[in-house]
């Protein structure tokens, strides 16, 4: 009688941890800001946003400021030894994967870059949907 029991006990705990795991699943939210011109910082960053999305988060990627710059067709950044791909490269299998890439709102009306010149699925960021998207518990990583 007592294996049966401490079955059902075992049991009873597993099923209630149950939600717990699938909640944090779903919280598993991060935000990847980019506003170096760096290459090397901005590999980086696309490379740890890789491993991010293959662990199962919710990328968003927001590009501001020198880093507005690896979304448009313009950026020439260099080929990184490693990963043999310059960021924007990178940054594109990273979207691939699953990760939302966009400038942030300030990029495009502060520089001599329109929406036209903006790679295939790089959006622009809105402040209420990024406020939404920071807001449900994501955690941030700054480059």
């Amino acid at each position: 009688m007592k294996p049966l029991k401490t079955g059902l006990i075992a049991l009873v705990m597993l099923l209630a941890l149950a939600p717990v795991a699938h909640v944090a699943a779903e919280d598993n939210q991060v935000l990847v800001t980019v506003n170096s011109g760096e290459p090397q910082t901005q590999a980086m960053a696309m490379i740890l946003a890789r491993q991010l999305v293959e662990r199962g988060a919710t990328v968003q990627i927001l590009l501001c400021d020198q880093g507005g710059v690896m979304g448009t067709k313009a950026y020439d950044g260099p080929v990184m030894n490693g990963p043999d791909a310059n960021a924007q490269q990178i940054m594109r299998g990273v979207m691939q994967a699953g990760a939302k890439v966009s400038v942030c709102a300030l990029f495009l009306p502060n520089s001599d870059f329109t929406q036209d010149d903006l790679i295939d699925g790089v959006a622009v960021a809105t402040p209420p949907q990024m406020g939404e998207f920071m807001a449900q518990g994501t955690r941030f990583l700054n480059f």
